[in-house]
């Protein structure tokens, strides 16, 4: 077996000023991780060493006295441990910084100033590395030489330490999870208690960092120093789990005589000669017969390592095929699906569009993918979730992710290589979020439909006519819901089955808890739209009198139905026209104030520029219901 050597990850964070810069400076000295040249660049003349230069590497950090930007040093821990550490961004502003730099952590090293407490940043800091993956924390409490009584030093440690359990209570609480999704599935991820050690230092002075000092603070708190608990933090990283499934994303492919091998990091579970796998998505199946792990030939490997394997068959596969171990990979076993439910860390400083499509990446997949909903956003300073359709930079938010085809994403507490992503802006290629999979939103997958001895076809048999949704669009007091009611009354008559569904019933009701924005209206039509397939299949004529202004949203709901079940309708009638009517006093309010979101006036009405019936609105309401009464009876068996 393959043993994968992977250096631990620890990223320093907290907030600005409280040491972070000074202390990786003070480790990398200390344990003799920088040439002794480079130390002589930051002591002045009095022999002072300026810790925090050797990671304040820009010009402009040096002159504001700030990090900026993520550093990155590897470091030499006793025991043999060797640690890579990245010196985080503490101001708000760069935030976004700080999760990249987290997303690849396994340990964190957090800096609270004890004499400044906890601050909102500090929060924000634990909770986005908690959000990625991270369990293993160590909780340096900084400046305590600043405190000379040791009664009030203590006092003030065992505060900290208290509220920051209070606040941060995702870290300590078994089973916890601060992202919680009662719908997921069985394969959502563990739930694990993180390892969190507190450490009392003067990264200044070189307190309790190198050597344990007992007098640093509470005896229940100071029972390593700060090095000894960073090795115990790495001693605590989980191992790979080889039970978890085995998944080869594929890299490249190359060819050596008349063998291919495939090549790629093996990002879960285990691979052995001799062991069937499956590609996704071509579903193509294969026995292993040669595995390398960098120029050495082995038996099997294990997560973490970078192979190139070889089959005996002969298969077509390419960069971004999966492969699994097993002889079929199916959304039964694997989390496939279209939709993902997921985590986003915004980093972009232009708010996520939800009209745009960006590109999705993972290993060496890439997907166009919508962001089709946002459930909520997560305040880190106070843990609570709010209701939102915006997300701006540095904003946290659990969404509903929508793929152009079926996507393979693990949970990302259970596989980070093949369940942590970015969105990429698809004209510039700049990174725009960072993304970890909570599960897949199996809305085929997950339920089985029914089959019902009485379906559509006998229900249209008994009612004698095909049913349909006859979909009306226009401004409001276009006259779409006067049309549609005539239209149903004169249907009724004829012992036809028909149904409005009205733009107003329908907020009053089904979508009582949406506004008026573009984000709204769409989830409004998709939601009409759901219903309109309900009432078809009923064997009922849907009668659809909605404003729906946009054209995309208009042919969301088209997609859903077959072309002879579904005519959209516009109900052309001029703005002016509209105004005079006002049934509902809209237009009036709408004129007196610019905050009323209204169609025609503060949004735009994008009208259809092909439908299966163009009405003249200023006509009879008689005549246009008599030519869509036509396109009804035309259905009839």
């Amino acid at each position: 077996m393959s043993t994968a050597l992977r250096i631990p990850r620890v990223v320093v964070c907290g907030a600005v000023d409280d040491g972070k810069s000074t202390l990786i400076g003070r480790l990398l000295v200390h344990t003799g991780s920088v040439p002794t040249d480079e130390i002589a660049s930051i002591t002045n003349a009095d022999g002072d060493v300026d810790f925090a230069r050797l990671t304040d590497g820009l010009a402009l950090e040096r002159e504001q006295g700030i990090t900026i930007d993520v550093a990155y040093r590897y470091l030499a821990l006793p025991g043999g441990h060797r640690v890579l550490l990245a010196d985080s961004p503490g101001h708000e502003q760069y935030t976004r910084n700080m999760a990249v730099a987290a997303s690849g952590a396994d340990v964190a090293l957090i800096l609270i100033d004890v004499n400044v407490g906890i601050r909102d940043q500090t929060i924000r800091h634990a909770t986005v590395c908690h959000l990625m993956g991270i369990r293993s924390y160590v909780i340096a409490l900084n400046k305590i030489d600043q405190i000379a009584d040791i009664t009030e030093r203590n006092a003030r440690i065992t505060a900290i330490r208290d509220e920051f359990e209070r606040r941060v209570p995702q870290l300590f609480v078994e089973k916890h999870d601060s992202f919680h999704a009662p719908d997921a599935p069985a394969h959502s991820g563990s739930d694990v208690i993180s390892t969190v050690q507190f450490a009392p230092i003067s990264a200044l002075h070189g307190i309790n960092v190198a050597e344990l000092d007992s007098t640093a603070g509470p005896a229940d708190i100071v029972t390593r120093s700060l090095i000894d608990a960073l090795g115990h933090g790495c001693d605590s990283i989980p191992t790979p789990d080889d039970n978890l499934a085995t998944r080869l994303p594929i890299q490249y492919v190359v060819r050596i005589e008349t063998e291919r091998s495939y090549c790629g990091r093996l990002s879960g579970g285990s691979l052995s000669v001799g062991d069937t796998v499956n590609s996704w998505p071509s579903n193509a199946t294969a026995t292993v017969s040669r595995i390398f792990v960098g120029d050495r030939e082995v038996t099997s490997a294990r997560a973490g390592d970078a192979v190139a394997v070889s089959f005996h068959e002969e298969i077509d596969l390419g960069r971004g095929d999966i492969l699994s171990r097993g002889s079929s990979v199916s959304t039964e076993d694997a989390p496939i699906s279209r939709a993902h439910l997921v985590d986003l860390v915004w980093l972009d400083t232009d708010a996520m569009d939800p009209d745009r499509s960006y590109l999705l990446r993972v290993g060496p997949t890439s997907m166009p993918v919508h962001v089709s909903a946002i459930r909520y956003q997560y305040d880190l300073e106070n843990g609570t979730h709010s209701r939102t359709s915006e997300l701006g930079v540095n904003g946290v938010a659990r969404a509903e992710l929508t793929c152009n085809a079926p996507l393979l994403l693990e949970p990302y507490l259970n596989a980070r290589d093949t369940g942590g992503f970015i969105l990429c802006d698809r004209i510039t290629g700049a990174t725009v979020a960072a993304g970890m999979s909570v599960h897949t939103l199996r809305r085929q997958g997950n339920v089985t439909k029914h089959g019902f001895a009485v379906n559509r076809a006998k229900r249209e048999e008994f009612n004698g006519i095909r049913s349909g949704v006859l979909w009306l669009t226009g401004l409001s007091g276009s006259g779409k819901s006067t049309i549609a009611d005539l239209l149903e009354s004169q249907l009724l008559e004829m012992g036809i089955r028909a149904f409005v569904l009205d733009g107003d019933s329908i907020r009053q009701t089904l979508s009582e808890d949406l506004g008026f924005s573009p984000e709204d209206r769409a989830e409004n039509i998709r939601r009409v739209a759901r219903v309109a397939q309900i009432l078809m299949d009923a064997g009922i004529i849907a009668l659809v009198a909605l404003v729906s202004p946009f054209a995309k949203d208009r042919l969301a709901a088209r997609e859903l139905f077959a072309d002879d079940d579904f005519a959209e309708v516009f109900v052309d009638t001029p703005l002016e026209v509209c105004e005079q009517r006002d049934p509902k006093g809209l237009y009036v309010q709408a004129r007196a104030s610019e905050s009323t979101q209204m169609t025609g006036i503060s949004q735009k009405y994008e009208a259809p520029e092909e439908c299966e019936f163009h009405l003249d609105g200023t006509k009879s309401i008689e005549e246009n219901a008599a030519i869509l009464r036509e396109w009804v009876l035309r259905r009839r068996f």
